[in-house]
Formats: structure tokens, C-alpha cells, sequence
């Protein structure tokens, strides 16, 4: 028995790989989803922004400020 890895270690060894490998794998499929994530709320944040310049504001109570009160009950 000349093995370099008594015993079991060669499969212990071989399942720490697994995991690291999954693990990376996980890893970067979430830094995938936090750029999505981060890259559409920038978008939703222009449009946001692009919206406000857009339309002029008008006083509170007005009609056109889209808060309406009801005209019958």
C-alpha cells in the first residue's frame, strides 16, 4: 500500500471538490441575479425620473394632479 491518500480521504477529497464546485456555481449564479436585480432597478429609476420631467406639475387639488373626490355618493 504506497497510496499517497490512506483509506477513504481520496473520496472525502473528491466530495470537498464537489461541494467547492457547487458552491461556486451557486455563488455565481446569484452575483448573476444581483446584477439583473440592481440593472433593472436603475432602469425603473430613469424611468422614474424621465416620468417626473415629462409631466408638469400641477396644484394639489387640481383634477389633472390625479387625485380626484367623488361627485356622487
Amino acid at each position: 500500500m504506497s497510496d499517497a491518500l490512506p483509506g477513504d480521504a481520496g473520496y472525502v477529497f473528491v466530495a470537498y471538490m464537489v461541494f467547492l464546485a457547487l458552491l461556486l456555481i451557486y455563488l455565481g449564479i446569484l452575483g448573476a441575479k444581483f446584477q439583473r436585480i440592481n440593472r433593472d432597478i436603475a432602469r425603473l429609476g430613469e424611468e422614474v425620473e424621465s416620468g417626473r420631467e415629462r409631466e408638469p406639475a400641477g396644484p394639489a387639488g387640481s383634477p389633472e394632479s390625479g387625485s380626484r373626490e367623488p361627485t356622487s355618493v
